[in-house]
């Protein structure tokens, strides 16, 4: 095989272990059929959810995912910053009254002896 041509063989970077999850992912979705079909019908959920899942991420991938067009690809929207909210010291809540709360006797530090 050429090092130029588009050929490419799956190895352990990922292709076959995707093959080997589709594989056995339709073998056992086929055996919950088969059970379904058998009269076990408490896995009747798991014949409609699967199809319904695929269904939902086709019609996503139809509809250009969730990217907005004026965003590039890979870069998260604030820019990897977080925004902090201006109440309080960091955001912290304190009571109503706008006191700071006294700390009890568990966060109270311990009296050095006399």
């Amino acid at each position: 095989m050429a090092a130029g041509s588009g050929h490419r063989r799956p190895d352990d970077a990922g292709g076959v272990w995707i093959v080997t999850g589709i594989v056995l992912g339709v073998l056992l979705y086929g055996f919950i059929v088969l059970m379904d079909v058998a009269g076990f019908t408490t896995v009747a959920p798991l014949v409609v959810i699967p199809p319904v899942l695929l269904a939902l991420i086709a019609a996503n991938n139809l509809l250009r995912g969730s990217r907005s067009q004026g965003r590039p690809a890979g870069r998260p929207v604030g820019g990897g910053q977080a925004h902090l909210p201006s109440s309080g010291s960091n955001g912290a809540v304190g009571p109503a009254n706008g006191t700071s709360p006294r700390p009890g006797p568990a966060a109270e530090e311990p009296r050095e002896p006399r």
